[in-house]
């Protein structure tokens, strides 16, 4: 069986073609114009690591080169995409760099497993690196593919958010949300602003909030990490990840699960008395007060400067687990805060309970847990306005087992493998794909400590979800699914990339150990490129 039976998400149309397979040379090259050049570039640096070919960047493009081209106009929206192997060369086509991009995350599983190694030699071994004859043409389901990150409870370090990007983009996710704040932690630098009513001291959010982390005695280790990102830091991870086609996504979650802000800066609470920072991972205990001017006042201010560091469309309000915020208290801030977040000028998201509110027109509903009939009513029936996280399909923090030292189980229906996360259909409960904007796995981290502890929660169940979000509902199998994901396991060994090893599938190599594995992943970035 070739690779072009193993792609992962499956491809939209995959034709095995009559003819001679390409051979990669150590003459080959890489043709692409000035406006494909950045994908051009990240294509060769990643197979220069494998072969130890030059790959040199060229216009034009001659037999046996591996060709990128943008064109006009293309069926099947910008992120479509076609690719035809022969032995005269590759072609990749599509409408715009992140269509290239995702025709280049298809072109290196057509490549051997080996592609995913570094160090070659350096003549490099001429007769490894084949790609099958085929002709494919792919677009997404969705338009947002998305995995969230909770770096509020446990701090992920900018170094290991690139990781995590560089691993989730080879199976076409192109979102990611990032979880600020809670009530264990502050991530996000505020600065002070000229303007300050009430003396809000800003700066403690950071120099407070900045050192919580949640503390859990049955994760390894029980405390959390603690840390935060400066707005540079923010706007540099941005860069890094609308070069590979991801869009961040950033919440300040409110009015519910913020105890470090109000730990931070004691004119938030009514008794003007800072609380204490919190390790627990209980939710739903703290909230903002609906009638102190000052709420609104850091509200304004936090969105106001978020949005200003923010290069995506998408500012996520949080809205979840508000549950000592009195109803009409809830209703009164949820509804100013997304009208704060609407005059930003972006487009404002939150979790299914803010939906309650009257939200600004466009707004997106991230359906997580309960009723889906009141989402179904309040979704738009012309626009896409519904991002899909059903719990019991998508939470990635849930357990595998309940021996497992990582990973929560309050999600019924538990334990989850890949399969709870592959056979479901994000069109349900009346919602149609129209209706849809995008499916996301969030991964909370109350027992991660590590990318390589995260890495093990997310795959191969985030691969599922992958192809969820990719892939047409008729187009997937469960069995077939089954099958490409043991062969992909090679693939994710060699890239030092921890999974869990699912007993019900085939494996074609081990996995590592998410206890014992390195604490970087060895798997190869697209070199330094600058968006």
């Amino acid at each position: 069986m070739n690779t072009t039976d193993n792609l992962i998400p499956r491809p939209s149309h995959v034709a095995p073609q009559d003819g001679p397979s390409f051979t990669l040379s150590p003459g080959a090259r890489i043709a692409a114009g000035n406006t494909a050049a950045q994908i051009a570039e990240q294509l060769a640096a990643l197979l220069r690591t494998a072969t130890g070919f030059s790959l040199p960047l060229v216009e034009e493009h001659r037999p046996g080169d591996i060709a990128l081209d943008l064109v006009d106009a293309f069926d099947g929206g910008p992120e479509a995409y076609t690719l035809t192997a022969s032995e005269d060369g590759v072609r990749l086509t599509a409408s715009s760099p992140a269509g290239l991009f995702n025709a280049v995350q298809t072109l290196r599983q057509l490549f051997p497993a080996a592609i995913e190694e570094g160090g070659a030699s350096e003549e490099g071994d001429a007769g490894t690196w084949v790609v099958p004859a085929v002709e494919i043409l792919d677009a997404p389901r969705f338009a947002y593919r998305g995995l969230m990150l909770d770096v509020a409870r446990n701090f992920l370090s900018v170094k290991e958010v690139k990781e995590q990007i560089d691993v989730m983009t080879q199976f076409k996710f192109n979102a990611l949300h990032l979880h600020l704040t809670d009530d264990q932690g502050w991530r996000i630098e505020i600065r002070q602003p000229e303007e300050n009513p009430s003396g809000l001291d800003y700066a403690k959010l950071t120099e407070v909030g900045g050192r919580g982390a949640v503390e859990v005695a049955t994760a390894v280790p029980p405390r959390g990490n603690s840390g935060f990102y400066t707005q540079q830091e923010f706007r540099d991870l941005q860069a890094y990840a609308a070069a590979r086609n991801v869009v961040v996504i950033p919440e300040i979650d409110l009015p519910g699960h913020v105890n470090a802000a109000l730990a931070a800066i004691p004119q938030l609470n009514p008794d003007g008395v800072a609380k204490d920072m919190s390790t627990t991972a209980d939710v739903g205990w703290s909230t903002l007060d609906a009638s102190l001017p000052a709420t609104y006042e850091f509200v304004a201010e936090v969105l106001g400067q978020l949005a200003a560091m923010t290069s995506g469309p998408y500012l996520h309000v949080g809205g979840d687990e508000a549950l000592v915020t009195g109803h009409a208290n809830y209703i009164t801030m949820m509804q100013e805060f997304a009208r704060l977040a609407s005059l930003t000028g972006k487009t404002v998201v939150g979790w299914n309970e803010f939906a309650e509110a009257e939200l600004p027109n466009g707004s997106v509903i991230q359906y997580w847990f309960g009723d889906l009939d009141p989402i179904v009513r309040q979704a738009d029936a012309t626009a896409p306005t519904v991002i899909m996280s059903p719990a019991a399909n998508t939470y990635l923090d849930q357990k595998y087992s309940a021996e497992s030292p990582i990973g929560l189980e309050w999600v019924k229906g538990g334990p989850f493998t890949w399969a709870e996360y592959y056979n479901w259909d994000p069109a349900q409960g009346g919602l149609t794909d129209q209706q849809i904007l995008g499916v996301e796995g969030p991964l909370w981290t109350e027992t991660v400590r590590n990318n390589q502890q995260a890495q093990w929660l997310l795959y191969p169940r985030a691969i599922s979800l992958a192809e969820v979000a990719w892939t047409g509902q008729e187009l997937r199998n469960a069995g077939d699914f089954r099958r490409r994901l043991g062969a992909f396991g090679e693939r994710l060994t060699k890239q030092g990339v921890v999974f869990q090893e699912a007993p019900d599938v085939e494996w074609s190599a081990p996995p590592l150990n998410p206890f014992t594995a390195a604490d970087a992943s060895s798997s190869p970035e697209y070199g330094t490129i600058e968006a």
